[in-house]
């Protein structure tokens, strides 16, 4: 307890004196940063700035490690990041994971944290019967009346007093979601605190190693973290340097399980509404967790048992303990290291529905027949993640010096240039790939928010990034939720076929988490979203007993859903779509109710729902007698509405108002992620998403809203907005010095953007669907030259590679395919000339031609090269003239 209490004393120090150095030795000083790597002069002050550490204690000082040291060892490995700062919080630890279990890494000399996850740990439900969608589908007939009649507000009062007055297992207004959290938090604390230099953080991407390293009088000390895909088991290695030992004590904390902070209710920020909001009326999930320990010098045994109303559900972590001279012993709750010289520690964490001694003893006997050889664990990992990671990459020209910066060396960089620094472009791509690689593998993707745009963009590089294992993973995890859709369909609609919930868990999809502000009950969108990235995996890949087998049937259950939900129509014909919700926005006039009509979004999905479902079919050659009933649906959509300066409308009623301020960018589906709504198909409808988009304020600058505003951009080809977005995501506080994310600037880890700016770098640089690519269809201007390798194309095709040069006006590109086809390759910065091997160019390209044809034969790659001009991306929107 006194070392906690002391090191808790330090931090504030440690923060102010790291922050205050940064400051010194960085801010405005890159020619600093060169200079120390021998990449150009600095001129010193003549007299020297005084020092922030001058101010701290002696023995409270942690130094980094220098640039040039970093460049001279090579610390920083080669697809890989560093920090030279110790972690304080969840937002700067460093990752390690094989998608059933992950590791976040505090690194601190003296007081290092390691949190522990496991992808099944979640709230089990508190009572033997879980929740399920609140019965409520007899009032609808009602809502809809006074939807239509214009009395939102009474409409949505109806449906949430339903719901509260049904009988468990109902689902009640305001029920919270079901936690994930952690198992534990290892803490290794040591006596005999003191100065510290050489202070490193790193991640190898390659090999998912963390490492941790500083120097002090005795020599280099060095802590390693890796979780083994091969092995599950998360492995961690300790090192005291010279005649040094380690004498440390290491505890399992489990303060953090279950125990997070009280959040507010769903209720909306609504014009009107006064006081504090209500708590959440329901908690479902068991509240506590009750921890045995079983410790001895030769392992740590942890075992959580949740607390719920009958069974035994809980979760076991059994950590082998392997030390190498001195003495390992228990002192309570604690593991004490006296004179050890190295320690391996050997973790396995699996969680149970009905937690058994007999569970234990195998999970015991399964991590002792773990080979106790870090490095060759270290190997067998590498084998599998280096092949992963290297299908991809991107290089925007980052020399070894600023490859060699670290995560807060980077973002001080990035926030004085006009552009943008290349190796943090180059790291952000890889962090995103890994982590998504690291959170799937198991039996879950990441699951982080709601599907309204979260998990969505947690995923979007999957098939883009090359990433078959995350997809597969999402594929499955995805088709687990149809029995809970099928019932959310028939409790709140009445209708067959799949409704699936906003916010799935480790537990299920149904449809609980629904309020006033957020009535989820009636958002009928998720899974058209849900299915959307299972299109675009067949799109890259071709593979057909995948459409038949995952794609095709879950589509068939979604337009079940709204073959029964479609139920009237306007004067014209046109289904009418009510109850109708725009995540998470409402109309200015509609009494600050959410549930109105017509969301631009609903129709943009049931659209692609319908056209992928006949496609699928036809491609397949089934279902002959239901694509007449489809085409007659497709036929009755009712068209889009643009506001009366030609902007796509949110809502597609007339009498309903935009409200402009707002997070999310729901309306632009059309454009991402489906491909309705694109310059070359529809010029006037991409126009009007093109102004909707510009005139979009960000509400509370939720990354989410900039990350779907940025990659719908990338599609209408519009490089303004995406520098404006990108920029803002880099600069204003959404990115860690680990590369981890946040949801709003400086607040809220979040991992929307970790996945959603790969996507947005990819897509900028190129876009494809079937039979088309785009080669720097929005690259802002400043990225003037740079390669990118391997990322898949929706056309059955690969980019080998693609160069450019900007400045130089030149481009070359290698493509592969898996058929042969016929493509049109966009330009959209015009064509001065071209040359291609082996005459795959179909016709001469004229100069100045945006687009050439060409042909692609079956795993024989082409080459070609260009000559471009220098036309704006944008010239393709159709200009007004004035009065």
């Amino acid at each position: 307890m006194r070392v906690a209490n002391r090191v808790a004393n330090t931090v504030p120090w440690r923060s102010i004196a790291a922050f205050l150095v940064l400051g010194v030795t960085i801010l405005g000083s890159r020619r600093y940063l060169e200079a120390q790597a021998g990449g150009g002069d600095f001129t010193a002050p003549e007299k020297p700035a005084v020092s922030i550490s001058s101010f701290i204690p002696p023995d409270q000082q942690v130094i980094a490690m220098p640039l040039n040291e970093r460049l001279r060892l090579q610390a920083v490995p080669k697809r890989g990041m560093c920090s030279t700062k110790p972690a304080k919080d969840d937002a700067n630890g460093l990752i390690s994971g094989d998608g059933r279990m992950w590791v976040e890494v505090f690194g601190d000399p003296f007081a290092e944290q390691t949190y522990f996850h496991q992808e099944m740990l979640v709230q089990p439900w508190k009572t033997e019967t879980p929740l399920v969608a609140p019965k409520i589908a007899y009032v609808l007939p009602e809502v809809r009346r006074l939807i239509l009649a214009g009395q939102y507000r009474k409409a949505l009062d109806l449906s949430l007093s339903a719901a509260e007055k049904q009988p468990f297992p109902s689902a009640k207004p305001n029920s919270d979601n079901l936690q994930d959290h952690p198992a534990f938090d290892m803490r290794i604390e040591t006596p005999g605190q003191h100065a510290v230099k050489d202070y490193l953080r790193t991640t190898d991407f390659e090999s998912g190693e963390i490492r941790v390293i500083w120097t002090d009088k005795d020599g280099v000390w060095e802590r390693r973290t890796l979780v083994s895909r091969p092995d599950n088991v998360i492995v961690q290695w300790l090192a005291a340097p010279g005649h040094a030992t380690l004498n440390s004590t290491i505890q399992l904390d489990t303060s953090m399980v279950l125990h997070r902070p009280v959040r507010s209710n769903m209720s909306p920020v609504a014009d009107g509404m006064t006081g504090p909001p209500p708590r959440f009326a329901h908690e479902p999930g068991a509240a506590e967790v009750e921890f045995t320990r079983d410790f001895d010098s030769d392992h740590l045994i942890l075992l959580g048992h949740y607390l719920v109303d009958k069974g035994n559900p809980g979760y076991a972590s059994v950590t082998r303990i392997i030390a190498k001279g001195g003495k390992v012993s228990v002192q309570g709750d604690s593991l004490e290291l006296h004179g050890v010289r190295t320690l391996l520690l050997i973790t396995r964490i699996e969680a149970y529905d009905n937690l058994q001694p007999g569970d234990v003893a195998k999970l015991k006997a399964a991590v002792d027949a773990v080979t106790p050889d870090y490095n060759k664990l270290l190997e067998r990992n590498r084998v599998v993640q280096a092949r992963v990671m290297d299908r991809v990459s991107v290089d925007f020209g980052a020399s070894p010096s600023m490859h060699a910066m670290s995560g807060e060396e980077l973002l001080t960089d990035q926030r004085i240039r006009y552009g943008y620094n290349p190796a943090l472009l180059q790291d952000m791509v890889d962090m995103g790939r890994y982590w998504l690689y690291s959170r799937t593998g198991g039996e879950f993707p990441p699951m982080w928010g709601h599907v309204n745009i979260n998990v969505n963009l947690q995923i979007s590089d999957a098939v883009i990034g090359n990433l078959p294992e995350a997809m597969n993973t999402y594929v499955h995890w995805v088709e687990s939720q149809l029995p809970d859709a099928r019932t959310n369909a028939q409790n709140i609609f009445g209708a067959r076929g799949a409704l699936f919930g906003i916010h799935p868990t480790q537990r299920g999809n149904p449809l609980t988490h629904f309020a006033y502000g957020w009535p989820h009950q009636y958002w009928i969108s998720a899974g058209g979203w849900l299915y959307s990235p299972f299109w675009d995996y067949y799109l890259a890949t071709g593979d057909r007993q995948f459409l038949r087998d995952h794609v095709l049937p879950g589509l068939k259950e979604i337009a079940l859903f709204y073959q029964d939900y479609l139920t009237q129509t306007d004067k014209n014909g046109n289904y009418i779509f009510v109850p109708s919700y725009s995540p998470e926005n409402w109309p200015a006039n509609s009494q600050n109710s959410p549930a109105v009509i017509n969301a631009t979004m609903d129709i943009s999905v049931c659209r692609q729902v319908l056209t992928h479902l006949i496609d699928a079919s036809q491609i397949l050659g089934v279902n002959a007698d239901d694509i007449p009933r489809w085409k007659v649906m497709l036929a009755k959509l009712p068209p889009y509405l643009l506001t009366t300066d030609g902007a796509l409308k949110e809502w597609a009623w007339p009498t309903l108002e935009e409200r402009l301020d707002h997070r999310h960018v729901s309306h632009l589906y059309g454009v991402w992620p489906a491909d309705e709504i694109a310059p070359d198909l529809t010029p006037e409808l991409a126009r009007a998403a093109l102004l909707a988009s510009r005139k979009r304020a960000q509400g509370n600058a939720s990354a989410h809203g900039l990350l779907h505003r940025a990659l719908a951009a990338t599609r209408l080809k519009d490089p303004f907005l995406v520098n404006f977005d990108l920029k803002q995501l880099l600069d204003q506080g959404y990115v860690n010095p680990s590369l981890t994310t946040m949801h709003n600037p400086y607040r809220l880890p979040s991992p929307d953007p970790q996945g959603g700016i790969p996507t947005v770098i990819m897509e900028m640089l190129v876009y494809s669907r079937p039979g088309v690519i785009g080669l720097l269809p929005a690259a802002p201007n400043t990225l003037t030259q740079g390669e990118i390798k391997g990322i898949l194309c929706r056309t059955q095709a690969k980019i080998e590679s693609f160069r450019w040069d900007l400045k130089a006006r030149k481009m070359s590109v290698t493509i592969s395919s898996s058929v042969d086809q016929t493509i049109t390759l966009y330009i959209r910065r015009g064509i001065q000339s071209a040359r291609s091997s082996s005459g795959a160019l179909v016709h001469p390209v004229a100069p100045g031609s945006d687009k050439c044809i060409v042909r692609l034969v079956k795993a024989h790659p082409v080459s070609l090269n260009f000559t471009i001009r220098d036309k704006d991306p944008l010239d393709w929107v159709p200009q007004t003239t004035g009065p």
